[in-house]
């Protein structure tokens, strides 16, 4: 999965979160999307599913602690309901 996040218009200091599924060569866009009051919820979000953004457990300063986009995520189900996603059972 790669994830997409974007200002909310809605909510200042909100963000969207959308996704892609990557299968193979094509990318079907998910009709799915999280909102999250701030970022410090979509990074919990993140850790709550397992997915840490830093490396070996260390913050890289050079890098935003934000989903990468350009990132293929390998999630489960289960993540994906952390992450805020309305995912059936």
């Amino acid at each position: 999965m790669k994830f997409k996040t974007q200002p909310d218009p809605e909510h200042p200091g909100g963000y969207l979160m959308r996704f892609t599924r990557v299968i193979n060569i094509t990318h079907e866009e998910g009709a799915l999307q999280v909102r999250f009051p701030d970022k410090v919820k979509l990074q919990g979000a993140f850790l709550k599913a397992g997915l840490y953004l830093h490396s070996f457990g260390h913050a890289d300063t050079g890098r935003d602690v934000m989903p990468d986009p350009n990132q293929d995520y390998e999630v489960t189900n289960e993540m994906m309901r952390d992450l805020g996603f309305d995912i059936p059972a």
